[in-house]
C-alpha cells in the first residue's frame, strides 16, 4: 500500500466500525478502513447475527441503514427486525465507497504506533505483508479492544471473578415450516425431538431461537452454548469446534425426531464465532449498574439505550432483567490516560452487568457512528479527542 497518512484509521468493519468509517468520510476526512474478513457488518454478516435489537430509537446512520434495507424488501422476518446478510454487506461497502472510505479486506490488526501516550499509527499485515499507515485519530472497533491494549490502556476482563459469557456460533436453515415462519423458541420442539430419539441427551441450551429473516423458508438459529475464555485462541477454536458438534446434533435431532421439521436443511454455520463479551476499557466514564436501573441521562450521549440486561451464563442459563432507558456518555469511548485514541462497540467503558445491556448491535452502530463524527471534528478542529463539543453528536 503506498498511501500512508490519514486523517482517521478504523480498525474493524463490524456494525461500530463501518458506522465509524463512513461517518468520519462523509465529514470530509480521508478514511483508512481495516478489517480481517472479506466484507463488513462483522457479526451482522459473518456472525448471522438477527434481529438488529435496540435499533428503533436510533437516528443517523441505523435509522438510515433500516430505512434502505426496508425499500429494498430485506426488512422484517423475525421480530420484524431482521435482514437478509448480502443485502448488508453491499449496502455497507457500498456506502463506505461512495464516502471515499479507502476499504483493505483480508488485512490483520498487528499492533500500535505510539509516540509517548499518544497513538499515531497503527500496523497490519495483508498479502502486501506488513505495512504502518498513520493518522490523527485512530478508532479501535475490533470487537477486542485490540487497539487500546496494545496503546496501553487498562482493560478489564469478565465479571468480578474474571468470568465472561458463553460464545454462539449461529447457523444457518432453510426450509422452515410454515407454522414457525414467524419465529419462535424452540425449547419444546427440541425437547420432543430428543426424548423421541431416546439417545439419554438433552438440548445444549434452554433458550434457543428460529429467526426467519426477510422473505420465506430460510433463517438462523440461536441454539449452541460454549464456555470459551475470550483472549484464548485456543479456546476460541475448541468453542467453534463444539458449536459445530452441537449444531449438527441439534439439527439433526429436530429434521429426524420432529415431525414438523422433515424439512429443515442445513445450509452454513457462521464463518464468525459469537464472543458476547471481551475487554472493556477503562474509560473516562464507567457506564454502571446505576445508569442502566436508574435511566441515566447524559450531555455527551452517544447512544440511547432500552435493550435489558442479557446476560448468558457459563451453563444452560439465560439472565435476563429490564433497563429504565439510559444513555451511554462519549466519555466511555476515551480510554484513561491514551490520546488520539476512540473505542466503540461493546468494548467500551462500563461493567460486566452494564456491557450485557448496552453490547447489542444496534447500540454498537451509534456508538461507531459518533466516533466517527467526533474523530472528524477533532482533526477539522484541531483538538483531542476530550475536546469535542456535545453538540457533534447524534443520538
Amino acid at each position: 500500500m503506498t498511501e500512508k497518512n490519514f486523517d482517521v484509521i478504523v480498525v474493524g468493519g463490524g456494525p461500530s466500525g463501518a458506522a465509524a468509517a463512513v461517518c468520519a468520510a462523509r465529514e470530509g476526512m480521508k478514511v483508512l478502513l481495516i478489517e480481517q474478513t472479506y466484507c463488513l457488518g462483522g457479526m451482522w454478516t459473518s456472525g448471522f447475527v438477527n434481529p438488529i435489537f435496540d435499533f428503533e430509537n436510533k437516528k443517523g446512520f441505523m435509522k438510515e441503514l433500516v430505512d434502505e434495507l426496508k425499500s429494498k424488501g430485506q426488512w422484517g422476518g423475525f421480530w420484524e427486525a431482521s435482514f437478509t446478510y448480502e443485502y448488508m454487506k453491499e449496502m455497507l461497502e457500498r456506502k463506505c465507497l461512495e464516502a471515499g472510505v479507502t476499504l483493505l479486506y483480508d488485512t490483520h490488526y498487528e499492533g500500535a504506533v505510539m509516540e509517548g501516550n499518544r497513538i499515531v499509527g497503527v500496523r497490519f499485515k495483508n498479502i502486501e505483508g506488513e505495512s504502518e499507515c498513520y493518522a490523527k485519530v485512530i478508532i479501535d472497533a475490533s470487537g477486542d479492544a485490540l487497539v487500546a491494549a496494545d496503546a496501553g490502556a487498562v482493560c478489564r476482563v469478565g465479571d468480578k471473578d474474571g468470568k465472561c459469557q458463553s460464545v454462539t456460533l449461529m447457523y444457518i436453515v432453510s426450509g422452515i415450516p410454515e407454522k414457525y415462519k414467524d419465529g419462535k423458541m424452540i425449547y419444546d420442539e427440541l425437547c420432543v425431538a430428543y426424548k423421541n430419539a431416546n439417545e439419554g441427551k438433552e438440548p445444549p441450551f434452554e433458550v434457543p431461537y428460529l429467526i426467519p429473516a426477510p422473505g420465506s423458508g430460510f433463517g438462523v438459529v440461536q441454539l449452541t452454548h460454549m464456555n470459551a475464555k475470550p483472549l484464548s485462541a485456543a479456546d476460541r477454536t475448541a468453542a467453534v469446534i463444539e458449536g459445530r458438534r452441537q449444531m449438527l446434533e441439534t439439527f439433526e435431532m429436530l429434521k429426524h425426531h420432529n415431525p414438523d421439521f422433515e424439512g429443515l436443511h442445513l445450509v452454513q454455520s457462521a464463518p464468525l464465532l459469537g464472543i458476547r463479551e471481551s475487554r472493556r476499557i477503562e474509560g473516562e466514564y464507567c457506564v454502571n449498574t446505576e445508569d442502566i436501573m436508574n435511566g441515566s441521562h447524559f450531555p455527551d450521549a452517544v447512544a440511547r439505550v432500552t435493550f435489558n440486561v442479557d446476560i448468558h451464563g457459563n451453563d444452560q442459563e439465560q439472565v435476563c432483567c429490564d433497563v429504565t432507558e439510559y444513555e451511554v456518555p462519549y466519555r466511555s469511548l476515551i480510554p484513561k490516560g491514551i490520546e488520539g485514541l476512540l473505542v466503540a462497540g461493546k468494548t467500551i467503558s462500563g461493567t460486566h452487568t452494564a456491557m450485557a445491556s448496552y453490547r447489542v448491535t444496534g447500540n454498537c452502530c451509534a456508538m461507531g457512528e459518533n466516533a466517527g463524527r467526533a474523530a472528524a471534528y477533532a482533526v477539522k478542529n484541531g483538538v483531542g479527542v476530550r475536546e469535542v463539543p456535545n453538540d457533534t453528536f447524534i443520538v
